[in-house]
């Protein structure tokens, strides 16, 4: 590369901005946010109706201006001038980044904005990307955007298409026009979605991306639950606590209810009964639209009427790094203990056919495909704390740690439970509920670690690495109850594929396989932990492809589940994996 080109890598995730910073600029998870309100995990759309309108990010697609896309009287796609940022072309005349006569031409549009006058993009000349180099015509005349010639498919595609950073020209006629006023032609680069530090830009203001949604979008907190584009509102929630008396005892305060109530009172709030939280009358959609601001803010699990203050992470550190690497190896044995039990309860779960009734059907399905989303999901904790143990036991000397505990956090603090390979039943489920609750069972296991690896210099990446799988165990503690509410509202013979599943008996060949692929799996996963990344990226992602389909462990799951055997996962007799024990307790913590 010559000299006189300078490259540089700009972080566009996550994922990479946490390399190479400073411990002030680290990310950090926010109370109260969850994962899916991060920007990285946004469920964009072109059309009104999801997380935020990525229209919008095209709405100041050219310094100083803020524009709107719509259409013409003739109903053409159309770019409108909205308003002009006159202060900081002020201010970008003054330190010279800007000629007076671009200045000039930014003050003309802005004084041309009026009752009953628009600017209109009438003329766009730039580097549209993969069609190259062209000057368009607004209105883009409408046809089919294919083959070598052809024209983006609107003038929202065409600002969309631009290369970043690249020089754009366009020409603004008034409508309607106006005697002696011209058009106006600007000159500047197309501008950029995030800033050098892969956040969003500053032009964008707050709300922005999401002010074209479904309006009153309110209506839809009734209709739009669990999974649709308004599910980062609580659907249920702990009633808030009165101001006075010590109410955090009371039992009513600690039953769940509807967030959308319709009886908000502080004092004796209505509560779920034996059938659930569903009991309890909940607003009508206008009541909803109109009293919006009575619905209160959630934090851990609980309504707030006063402001948050976040709790301190309670915990005694390790007390060398010997026990640190012993309590990242037993929670990296946790999580793969977890996921057997989750996989085994999963496959126990009946899979409906023509005949299953509709409720039962939807719960079903459901259930499982939850239960199968959460074992997944502990297969990234695994990842994870292995990153975290290679970061202080680097390669060579580092040796992954895929040994499952027998021994599992209780679901009260301080005590422990056996790994049990078992169907689906609400004793099971209850115990999945108990282990990823916050604040309990393995959060206490991970809350030694986090305060200890805090104490210690240059460790933002782990330390943001062990929140990250907190935060994602609170998500799979309301899942469980999710799920528990979904299965047990029928009888066990109604949800289980058998009331009393057991596991094949001994040489059974379906049996055998699914042992056979399972080891696979962990050899697999041994090898590329221990190459460290990116070396070891073709060993993992093949790993992460033997779990899936007909021929890995998922069908030989099916297999064995669908002889009507309880699919279960056996010690693997090789001392790369040999079973963990939890830590000595420890009776100063």
């Amino acid at each position: 590369m010559s000299g006189s080109i300078s490259a540089k890598l700009l972080p566009r995730n996550v994922a990479a901005l946490r390399r190479g910073q400073t411990p002030e600029a680290a990310t950090r998870v926010t109370a109260g946010n969850p994962i899916s309100t991060r920007l990285e995990s946004g469920v964009g759309n072109c059309f009104p109706g999801l997380e935020f309108d990525m229209r919008n990010l095209e709405r100041r697609f050219f310094p100083f201006l803020e524009v709107e896309f719509g259409a013409d009287s003739n109903g053409r796609a159309a770019i409108f001038v909205v308003s002009v940022d006159s202060a900081a072309v002020n201010a970008a005349a003054a330190a010279a980044t800007i000629t007076s006569d671009q200045a000039d031409a930014y003050r003309k549009v802005a004084d041309g904005l009026g009752p009953g006058e628009q600017w209109t993009v009438s003329q766009m000349d730039g580097d549209f990307g993969l069609l190259g180099q062209r000057s368009l015509t607004l209105p883009i005349p409408s046809s089919t955007s294919t083959g070598d010639n052809r024209l983006p498919a609107d003038a929202w595609t065409a600002a969309r298409l631009l290369v970043e950073n690249s020089p754009v020209t366009l020409r603004l006629t008034l409508v309607p026009p106006v005697p002696g006023v011209d058009e106006v032609a600007l000159s500047g680069r197309r501008a950029r979605y995030l800033d050098d530090s892969g956040a969003l830009a500053r032009i964008f203001q707050p709300g922005e991306l999401t002010q074209s949604l479904c309006s009153p979008w309110t209506h839809d907190f009734r209709d739009c639950a669990c999974f649709y584009w308004a599910s980062n509102h609580p659907d249920i929630a702990l009633p808030p606590l009165p101001a006075d008396g010590p109410a955090d005892q009371a039992d009513m305060f600690n039953k769940e209810t509807p967030w959308e109530r319709r009886n908000r009172s502080v004092a004796g709030p209505p509560v779920a009964t034996a059938r659930g939280a569903r009991d309890v009358a909940e607003m009508e959609h206008h009541q909803i639209n109109r009293d919006w601001q009575q619905l209160n803010f959630v934090l851990e699990r609980r309504e707030r009427l006063a402001p948050y203050v976040p709790p301190e992470l309670r915990a005694r550190p390790l007390p060398d790094i010997a026990t640190l690497l012993t309590w990242l190896r037993y929670a990296a044995g946790v999580e793969l203990g977890v996921m057997l039990e989750y996989l085994t309860a999963a496959w126990s779960i009946r899979r409906p056919d023509n005949t299953t009734p509709a409720d039962l059907r939807g719960d079903l399905l459901a259930a499982f495909d939850e239960m199968r989303r959460v074992a997944i999901g502990e297969m990234r904790h695994l990842r994870a704390v292995n990153d975290v143990l290679a970061h202080f036991q680097p390669p060579p000397g580092f040796t992954p740690a895929l040994g499952v505990a027998t021994l599992l956090p209780g679901n009260d603090p301080g005590t422990t439970r056996p790994l049990r390979l078992r169907a689906a039943s609400a004793e099971a489920l209850d115990d999945f509920i108990g282990i990823e609750a916050p604040s309990m069972s393995v959060d206490s296991v991970y809350a030694r670690i986090l305060v200890t690896v805090e104490a210690m210099a240059r460790t933002d990446e782990q330390q943001f690495t062990l929140r990250t799988v907190m935060a994602e165990g609170e998500e799979h503690w309301r899942t469980f109850r999710f799920v528990k509410d979904w299965l047990t509202r029928h009888a066990p013979a109604e949800y289980l594929r058998a009331v009393n599943l057991q596991p094949p008996p001994a040489g059974s060949g379906p049996h055998a396989t699914l042992q056979q692929r399972y080891r696979a799996l962990l050899d697999a996963l041994f090898q590329a932990y221990a190459m460290g990344m990116p070396r070891g990226a073709p060993l993992l992602n093949a790993a992460r492809a033997s779990m899936l389909g007909a021929d890995g462990i998922e069908g030989a799951l099916d297999t064995v589940a669908n002889q009507g055997f309880l699919a279960v996962f056996d010690p693997v007799p090789d001392p790369r994996f040999a079973p963990v024990a939890p830590p000595a307790p420890d009776p100063m913590a």
